[in-house]
Order: structure tokens, then C-alpha cells, then sequence
């Protein structure tokens, strides 16, 4: 779990350490030590080695000519195509000793591109906005015709670094970098946990040495100095395929029995969508030692898949719960609402999925009850998917409340719905936010794509809802999500390589990840 940083905090972080400079471009030179060892790393050999460098007038296109430089000295071919008449001239100049050239970028030609072994891309830094313009755009669409990797320093330029949102082109041409690699420094900007375009994400420390009596200064330190100063509700990302995460204790006690375990009350599936009670329910035992109720026209589908679930027709006959599961597959009907609307006099914690939220989207009193029983100190959990948090967030702003489109930066969007609603949210994505109504944000990357299957959300609910029922803290969403992610990668496998994952290849997962994921966890802690 990693600290991810606003451009504010960097700028903050670094401010320090640019004033302590003994020598010019002191520090510019150590993230370019980085950034060529980086580049170093992605080629094979270097001596010999093609590599571009597109280099802009910020500090970010200083750090690709001082790089450039290091690798011409170890025996690159490094040329800097210059999109700025007013480059870096110290690190110019560093590059032009070692045997390096400085081009303008519109005199590269397509073959020149057709010979780059790696691209470097200092166009432009964490400040940068919009797309990226010619002739930019234009050696960035060459490089990505040829094949050639870039290596990004900082975040791929046209990328923003505290939304993820990568710029759109015009016409056949690239608004943003899409990097192989990004390399950043000191902390984690919120980018690299939310835009696929960053690629593989390389953390270096930079510092600088002790000097005059001066301690060595690290940006990391410093960074940390920043967030303790700014106590401000964080925002962190875990990377569900590497990273321990806590998980809640799923071992029963001694003493417990199959109620004490928190019993989870799923309403998932209709006639109309049989499938998403199934779902939802085999993930939902996977998940528990505890109950499973399932309520509603599918408990009997439910029953022949899951003999352990415990079935009934409606909420009155239902006995007791630890938390609720509601919305997958199961319509927006007159029937749908009303259930709905009895769930919501109830204490015990919400879970709403899928219809659940169309709903609530469509229902003034619906938000209201909703919002009054956060006001009561009862626990909700929103799990949309983007166009179910359009139409939730669509409805708010008509009631005048702020929530910007995830397009627009999926960790505001997010905590602004969590704020409205004083619920957790869980917006579903490659990049799962998970907002708390305080503002805190968790970013879970999922590390593959083989979850976006239909039937995959349901799963998640069940897994989620059934994680609440035994917690009742909407803390361990974190937890559910990553062992989501994980039971996709799992399902994924065969002898041959990984193949496409259905939802109930992911379902059946979910025990394998609950152990691995655990068992990383107690790895972490024994070091």
C-alpha cells in the first residue's frame, strides 16, 4: 500500500531540495541517473543501443538530455529531438559532449523513427496539460508505428497527473504518450495508479548528498514531511497482484456457529436474470463460513447450484441477518423499489449493486432514506460501474451536489458521490476506487484485464457483501476487491497460458485467492 501524491504535494516536496542545491541542476541530475539507469534496463546491450529523446524546455526534458548523456558515455547512439527552442542549455550541453545530437524534431523523418531502440519522453512534466501538439504528436505516433518503447520521465506527457486522464488526439494523431514504462521519483503521482498509458511504474528515491554539514535530503523524506503537514484524507494504491492487503479473520472461533459468523442476506437475480443470484451466491459461500439467505423468485435456481444457501420467497420471512446484498440482476420494477425501500427501514449494513443503484438514481426517496440512514450512523456501500455512477451522479447534481464524471478523475468523482451519499463507494474499473464518506481513497489495481466478463460485478457483490456481513466495516473492500482481481488472474490460467475467464471460472477462484492473498500477507509480516 503506497501513498499517491497530488502535483500540489510534489511541488511542496520538492521546494525544499531545489533551495538546498549546492550546484546547478543538482538535483535534476540525480533523477537523470535514474532515468538512464532505467533506460538502461530496457535496453539490451547498451552500447550501440538507438535512443531518442523528446525533449521539452521543463525540467522533465533536463532530465531526458542529462540521461541522454549518461547513455552516450556508455555507448548509446542518442539523439534529442528538440520540440523547444529553449531547451535545458546545461543539460544541452552535457549531451553534446558526450557525443550525442541535438536535432530539431520536425526534421526526424519517418525513418528516422523506424531506427529507435527506445524513446525517451521529457516533453513535458507533472504540470503539463492538454494533448500534446505537433510535432509532438506527430513523432509519437512514428515511434508507436515502429514499435519502439518510451520510457516516460515522471508521467507520460498528456497524461494528467492527478486525474489519469489522458488526452485525446486529432485526427490520426496521439494526444498523450502511451509508455512502456514510466519512471517517477520520490512518491507516486495519482496517475500511476489510474492510467493504463503509464505502463510498468518505476519508483526511484532522489536525493541530495550531504554537503557543507548539511544531512543528505531525500524527495521521499520530504514527501512524507508534506503529507503529515497537509493531514488530509489519503489516497493510496494497492497492487491486488503484489501487494498484502489485511484481510478480515475468516476462521471461525471456537464458539462461533454458522450464525455468529455474519449471516449475509443476498437479493441478487430475477426470472428475467436468473444467472446474477447464482453468481453472487457461489461467491458469496466462497467467501463465508456463515450463512447465505438468499431472498426472492431465484432461490430455488440458488439452491440447486448452492444446496448450502438457505432460501426465502421474501424480506418478511427472512431471519436473521448481519448485512444485506441487493441489486444484481434484479430488476427496476415496481417489485424491485418496493423491496428496496423495506431494506432501507432495516439497521443492518447496505450493500447496493448494479439495479440497486438505477434505482436510486430514479427514486428521490429513495436517496433521501438512503441518505437519512447514513445520518443514523448505518452503514451503505455503493458498487457501480460507470454508467451506473452517471446515472446516480446525474441525479445528485440535479439535487445540487458537485460530482464530476470519472472521465474527469475517477478518485474525485468517487469521494464526491461518498460525501453525497455518506456512503463507501466502490467504483468498479482496471483501477477500482473506493472512497470513504471522510474523503480517504483506496486505488486497487487489478494487474489484468480478465475480469471484464459479464457476470464478474456479481461476484464481487457476493464476495463484498458476504466480507461485510462478517466485519460489518466497509474497511475491507479493499480486501474483497484484490481478492477479486486475483481470482480473475487465477481463473485465467490453463497448461497452455492464460485463456479468457468466465464469471463463475472467477467465482470458483475465490477460494484459491482468499488463501493466496492471505498467505502474502503473512509473508509480509514475518519479515
Amino acid at each position: 500500500m503506497r501513498p499517491l501524491h497530488t502535483v500540489d504535494q510534489i511541488r511542496r516536496g520538492e521546494a525544499p531540495l531545489l533551495a538546498a542545491q549546492h550546484h546547478p541542476d543538482e538535483l535534476m541530475r540525480a533523477a537523470a541517473a535514474e532515468v538512464a539507469a532505467a533506460a538502461a534496463g530496457m535496453l539490451d546491450p547498451v552500447p550501440g543501443a538507438r535512443v531518442l529523446l523528446l525533449v521539452g524546455s521543463g525540467g522533465n526534458g533536463g532530465d531526458a538530455l542529462y540521461a541522454g548523456a549518461a547513455l552516450a558515455a556508455a555507448g548509446a547512439r542518442v539523439t534529442a529531438a528538440l520540440l523547444t527552442e529553449a531547451p535545458q542549455p546545461r543539460a544541452a550541453a552535457a549531451l553534446a559532449a558526450a557525443g550525442g545530437r541535438l536535432r530539431p524534431a520536425g526534421e526526424l523523418t519517418g525513418a528516422d523513427l523506424q531506427e529507435v531502440d527506445l524513446a525517451v519522453d521529457g516533453v513535458v512534466g507533472i504540470g503539463g496539460a492538454g494533448a500534446l501538439r505537433e510535432p509532438a504528436a506527430r513523432l509519437v505516433a512514428g515511434l508507436a508505428a515502429a514499435g519502439a518503447p518510451v520510457l516516460a520521465v515522471d508521467i507520460p506527457s498528456g497524461v494528467a497527473a492527478d486525474t489519469g486522464v489522458a488526452a485525446a488526439g486529432a485526427g490520426d494523431l496521439p494526444g498523450h504518450v502511451t509508455a512502456a514504462a514510466t519512471i517517477t521519483f520520490g512518491g507516486l503521482r495519482r496517475a500511476h495508479a489510474l492510467a493504463p498509458a503509464c505502463g510498468r511504474v518505476i519508483l526511484a528515491d532522489i536525493a541530495l548528498a550531504a554537503a557543507g554539514g548539511r544531512p543528505a535530503m531525500g524527495l521521499a523524506e520530504s514527501l512524507a514531511g508534506v503529507r503529515v503537514a497537509d493531514d488530509a484524507a489519503p489516497a493510496v494504491l494497492i497492487e491486488a497482484l503484489a501487494d498484502p492487503v489485511p484481510l478480515p479473520d475468516l476462521e471461525p472461533g471456537p464458539e462461533e456457529d454458522k450464525y455468529s459468523g455474519g449471516v449475509l442476506g443476498l437479493l441478487a437475480g430475477s426470472e428475467a436474470y436468473p444467472g446474477a443470484g447464482v453468481l453472487a451466491a457461489r461467491a458469496a459461500v466462497a467467501a463465508t463460513p456463515a450463512m447465505v439467505r438468499v431472498v426472492g423468485p431465484v432461490r430455488a435456481e440458488v439452491i440447486r447450484d448452492r444446496p448450502e444457501v438457505v432460501g426465502h420467497p421474501d424480506l418478511a420471512s427472512c431471519g436473521r441477518v448481519r448485512a444485506w446484498a441487493v441489486g444484481p440482476g434484479r430488476g427496476t420494477g415496481p417489485a424491485a423499489v418496493a423491496e428496496l425501500a423495506a431494506l432501507l427501514d432495516r439497521a443492518e449494513p447496505v450493500l447496493a449493486d448494479a439495479d440497486a443503484v438505477s434505482i436510486l438514481a430514479a427514486e428521490p426517496g429513495l436517496r433521501a432514506a438512503w441518505r437519512a440512514r447514513a445520518d443514523r450512523g448505518r452503514v451503505g456501500v455503493l458498487t457501480p460501474h460507470a454508467g451506473e455512477f452517471r446515472r446516480l451522479a446525474a441525479a445528485l447534481r440535479a439535487e445540487g451536489h458537485g460530482i464530476p464524471d470519472p472521465e474527469e478523475g475517477r478518485i474525485a468523482a468517487a469521494a464526491a458521490l461518498a460525501a453525497a451519499t455518506g456512503s463507501t463507494v466502490l467504483l468498479k474499473g482496471w483501477a477500482t476506487v473506493i472512497a470513504a464518506p471522510g474523503g480517504a481513497a483506496t486505488v486497487v489495481r487489478a494487474g489484468s484485464s480478465w475480469a471484464a466478463t459479464p457476470g464478474s460485478g456479481d461476484v464481487l457483490t457476493g464476495l463484498a457483501g458476504a466480507h461485510l456481513a462478517r466485519t460489518g466495516d466497509p474497511g475491507t473492500l479493499p480486501a474483497a476487491a484484490v481478492i477479486h482481481a486475483v481470482a480473475a488472474k487465477l481463473a485465467a490460467r490453463t497448461p497452455a497460458g492464460e485463456a479468457p475467464a468466465s464469471a463463475g471460472g472467477i467465482a470458483a477462484a475465490l477460494r484459491e485467492a482468499t488463501a493466496a492473498v492471505a498467505a502474502r500477507g503473512r509473508a509480509a509480516m514475518a519479515q
